[in-house]
């Protein structure tokens, strides 16, 4: 195309003679050249071919009618010269030869014009490879941050999942601690084994109540992130020591304190660092995937329990160990998906931090920066804490904080029956240890089932469509209930299928407003300065009706059905004190 221009506007402008083409030929394929290597090169750095090839044409023929003009001054000179052979067509006159000067002149100055708009063509060409460029960035930025969110999804379900399940590994080996000849060893000084084990749930329980009371500020000042990282590596630490070297039951009642006050803080930590990591119109979502890896954990942590004992209770002298050893391998998931993805996050959100402080600030001098950012650095903490302290004060005087606060409470009675599911099924029903254990996880998938399938829809409901949901909910809670005490309060019989079926709806009835309502609110109320804080303090309540509930049940007769109409009366009512109170939160807030 270019050297097919040239030679049209070489024949339209003059008629040279054989010689001077051959003369002028070298220049003008040196033109052809430069102009196809310099389009060549256009092409390769830009997908807008055509505007380019465009321009490197309209480039190439302005400069072959420069050239030309300067060829037919050439041309003028070479014909008057005497060694110059004649020309094919003689300009006879001046008068021709100006109007033919004329002419060129005026193509010159129009295919300057167009060189122009040549020019003009490759800076919007250029410009087009810009904004590309810019897309591709922002591209890669978005892919980047969808993996970051994936990442800590993960990350933080994971950790909620091996948690839990680490939590099942007492109930699901309680029978074979207390046995004489596999359990541990109790000294003369203790009560009977039951009594001591009633007396360590109660304890471990004032263990996770104090945990709430005294964790909460610490997880708002250090983030969520870095909490959980700390909470899991203790975690692997305590379960490592009960695998590996208690035997005595004092011992074992230690580890097992600390492991029930370092859980106190995972779901306020987890809380925390959703806020951390996630726009707030991810928070439900992310709030359901927490409980779906909780109730995952707890279905998966009793089979494969199950399936533990299955194998080695024959086998081996103390198969508990081996639950717990399992208990402390599965937590290094969580803790290696939090320390790539939150550092990660950490990064991200420290750049933001730092982009909002050059905004919102004026320039300081060089002297000046780093005792302010000492100084920063030092008040960090303390302005945390008040600020944390100072939102909760804040909501502590409206009324659907305390109508969260009471629901949040009894339904965390409500819901930690599941560590005596296995023992009703064996002792109440006569199911072997096998199928106790099974019933276990079948509680624990109806929790997983309700909040997989609901929290999405919950978030996205009216108020009004929310207190419905929950006041349903909790009413098929409540006759859950009632159907297991009318059983042991011999009104009706039930068998230990049947049973197991309205266990599953115990489970999937009280999960959504236990898990969904409270933890929004936390996150709305609270931010990223209080929501752990809030979140402790609606535990704090529950885990002290908790520690007084489970030292009953662990120390009644399990044999007698009466000795559960106490417990069962008691889940009923806080389920209906729940509905009441959950209901109004919902319609308040």
């Amino acid at each position: 195309c270019v050297s097919l221009q040239h030679y049209t506007i070489y024949s339209t402008i003059f008629t040279k003679t054989e010689k001077q083409t051959a003369m002028n030929e070298p220049r003008r394929q040196r033109l052809c050249r430069r102009q196809w290597l310099l389009a060549v090169l256009a092409l390769s750095k830009s997908s807008s071919c055509h505007g380019f090839c465009q321009a490197a044409m309209i480039d190439s023929s302005s400069s072959a009618v420069v050239s030309s003009s300067s060829s037919s001054q050439q041309f003028d000179r070479q014909q008057h010269h005497p060694l110059h052979g004649p020309p094919i067509m003689r300009l006879q006159t001046t008068k021709q030869r100006g109007r033919i000067a004329s002419a060129g002149r005026g193509r010159v100055s129009y295919a300057r014009s167009i060189r122009g708009g040549a020019l003009r063509l490759r800076g919007a060409a250029s410009s087009a490879d810009a904004s590309s460029s810019s897309g591709s960035l922002e591209d890669n930025d978005n892919a980047d941050e969808k993996w970051r969110q994936r990442g800590m999804t993960a990350a933080l379900a994971s950790t909620y999942f091996a948690v839990m399940g680490a939590k099942c590994a007492l109930p699901a080996v309680l029978s074979l601690l207390t046995s004489s000849d596999k359990g541990l060893s109790f000294t003369a000084s203790n009560s009977s084994p039951q009594r001591s084990m009633a007396k360590l749930l109660g304890l471990s329980t004032i263990a996770v109540a104090m945990g709430k009371v005294l964790l909460g500020p610490v997880i708002d000042a250090l983030g969520g992130i870095r909490s959980l990282q700390i909470a899991v590596a203790a975690l692997i630490g305590l379960l490592t020591t009960i695998t590996l070297g208690t035997q005595s039951f004092n011992m074992f009642a230690i580890c097992w304190i600390f492991v029930d006050f370092i859980f106190s803080s995972c779901w306020a930590g987890c809380i925390n660092a959703i806020h951390q990591s996630f726009p707030d119109e991810q928070w439900g979502k992310q709030i359901g995937m927490l409980a779906v890896g909780a109730r995952t954990g707890n279905a998966f942590a009793f089979a494969l329990f199950a399936s533990v004992l299955y194998s080695l209770e024959e086998k081996m002298k103390q198969p508990w160990r081996v639950v717990f050893g399992v208990s402390a391998l599965v937590q290094i998931i969580p803790l290696s998906l939090l320390t790539y993805f939150g550092r990660i996050t950490l990064k991200k959100e420290g750049k933001e931090a730092t982009q909002k402080t050059e905004d919102s600030s004026k320039p300081i001098s060089s002297n000046s920066s780093d005792t302010t950012k000492s100084n920063s650095n030092s008040n960090s903490d303390k302005s945390a804490w008040k600020s944390s302290l100072a939102i909760l004060g804040k909501e502590t005087k409206t009324p659907e904080f305390w109508l969260h606060l009471v629901s949040r409470s009894c339904l965390m009675v409500f819901a930690s029956f599941l560590l005596f599911v296995p023992m009703l099924m064996n002792q109440v029903y006569q199911a072997s240890s096998g199928f106790s254990s099974q019933t276990g996880s079948i509680y624990a998938l109806g929790c997983l089932l309700a909040v997989s399938v609901g929290s999405q829809k919950y978030s996205k409901l009216s108020k009004r469509k929310q207190a419905l949901a929950n006041g349903l909910l909790l009413g098929l809670a409540t006759f859950s209930s009632l159907a297991q005490l009318a059983h042991v309060s011999g009104m009706w019989t039930m068998t230990a299928t049947t049973s197991a079926i309205f266990l599953f709806l115990w489970g999937f009835a009280f999960s959504i407003p236990f898990y969904i309502p409270p933890s929004l609110y936390a996150l709305s109320k609270g931010g990223k300065e209080s929501s752990a804080t809030i979140a402790d303090v609606f535990d704090i309540g529950g885990f002290g009706l908790l520690a007084l509930f489970n030292g009953y049940v662990a120390s009644i007769d399990h044999s007698i059905l009466s000795s559960w109409i106490p417990t069962f009366q008691i889940t009923s009512a806080c389920s209906l004190v729940s509905l009441v109170s959950l209901v109004l939160a919902v319609l308040l807030q």
